[in-house]
């Protein structure tokens, strides 16, 4: 069952509970540390997707993610990390977001789910299930360049879209994930999945192991075999060949090591 208590302790989190952005960012930064993205294990129950992606039951997500220590997806880390907001008093609202696609398309706008935190009328948006590198902290939704341990991020908006674009040292500007900022309803996903399949296929990333944690100073994210590692804004990317090199990143982006074989 949902518990607050569990949930923070989970998160490491001892401080203060008070709707603040201190809060909001020392929270987002521990729930990124704290809890990979995976997706090996949805859904929980093996079988196909769920017939609404984000209609999730609450207490059966908590018992996964906090309780029995799994990764998840965005559909799964975000719906608990909104509903802890929502319980310590934040102003949340769900939003979705189509992320970049080859010849600079997006995928459909329901593909990523997060949240957006109206705190003194300044909106932040705030996502813990994100499948690459993004943000540690809570980004401001402004133009204005945002810099997070040697990346610089911005929000572009035009025709009524967002966009989170994000530069390291070793790259120009590139987009995160563009979205319309409006409250979405868990009814809007109905339908969805077979449309979301078939993203997965054209992107190439069907049944590819996905996985992303954040570092004190930066990320790591394992997409197949490729490994992708960003310290201090500078990104360094390999082919993961050795089988057993593989199943080490594995398991310490897992947060579980010593069970490469497992």
């Amino acid at each position: 069952m949902f518990d607050v208590e569990i949930y923070l302790r989970r998160l490491g989190h001892s401080g203060p509970r008070e709707p603040t952005l201190s809060t909001l960012r020392t929270l987002h930064r521990a729930h990124l540390l704290a809890i990979p993205y995976d997706n090996s294990k949805f859904p929980d129950d093996g079988g196909g997707l769920p017939d609404n992606l984000a209609d999730l039951d609450h207490d059966r997500t908590f018992d996964k993610i906090v309780v029995r220590g799994d990764g998840g997806i965005c559909f799964e880390l975000n719906l608990l990390f909104e509903r802890l907001l929502d319980d310590l008093g934040f102003d949340t609202m769900p939003v979705s977001a189509g992320v970049p696609q080859a010849r600079g398309r997006f995928s459909p706008e329901l593909s990523h789910k997060f949240t957006v935190v109206t705190l003194d009328g300044v909106r932040w948006l705030a996502d813990v299930g994100f499948a690459g590198p993004s943000y540690l902290l809570p980004l401001e939704l402004s133009p204005a360049v945002q810099t997070q341990y040697g990346c610089q991020f911005r929000v572009d908006g035009q025709d009524g879209l967002h966009t989170v674009l994000r530069r390291s040292h070793s790259t120009d500007w590139q987009p995160v994930y563009r979205f319309a900022l409006q409250a979405r309803e868990l009814s809007e996903w109905d339908g969805f999945t077979e449309q979301f399949e078939r993203y997965l296929d054209e992107a190439v990333i069907a049944n590819t192991t996905m996985l992303c944690r954040a570092d004190e100073n930066g990320h790591r994210a394992l997409v197949g075999r490729r490994y992708l590692t960003v310290e201090d804004g500078k990104e360094t990317i390999v082919a993961l060949t050795d089988q057993a090199e593989y199943q080490r990143v594995v398991a310490a982006i897992r947060g579980r090591p010593g069970q490469e074989n497992r």
